[in-house]
């Protein structure tokens, strides 16, 4: 598993980080040794944080709800086909590129706010810094977001 992790950690180091940060800095390596013992932290603490769910909760109730309400909605969208079709609703986030990054940075500071290490929550500037690398590089919260 920590081999896993550590492929996603580098990947991402090189396709998110490097690829504008290679060309401001000559570190010597020094910022992905910094991050990567940050990506640890976050990693104990999202374990530490899973820890608490109860597991049997969610599969046994709250997957079961969300799956029968699902099948319930499909049920009547299929009755309801024969009838003119609706326009598709799209969510608030989605109608403009603006509401989308808007809803990105808000995703993105929640997420950098829960799983910063506590040392490093304190600063301002790097959640900042780090909320709007995961937006503008939006596919990768949108790829935490779907999962």
């Amino acid at each position: 598993m920590d081999k896993a992790l550590k492929e996603v950690f580098d990947y991402s180091y090189r396709d998110y980080i490097l690829s504008w940060y290679g060309n401001l800095s000559r570190d010597e390596g020094q910022l992905y040794h910094l991050l990567l013992e940050d990506f640890w932290e976050i990693a104990r603490q999202l374990r530490h944080r899973l820890s608490h769910v109860d597991v049997v909760k969610v599969v046994c109730h709250d997957v079961v709800r969300t799956l029968l309400t699902h099948f319930c909605d499909l049920k009547a969208a299929n009755a309801r086909h024969e009838e003119q079709p609706r326009p598709f609703v799209l969510h608030t986030c989605l109608r403009n590129s603006n509401d989308e990054v808007r809803f990105l940075q808000t995703c993105s500071q929640v997420l950098v706010f829960c799983l910063l290490p506590s040392k490093d929550v304190q600063s301002v500037s790097l959640r900042t810094m780090l909320a709007e690398i995961l937006t503008r590089k939006g596919r990768l919260i949108k790829l935490i977001l779907l999962i």
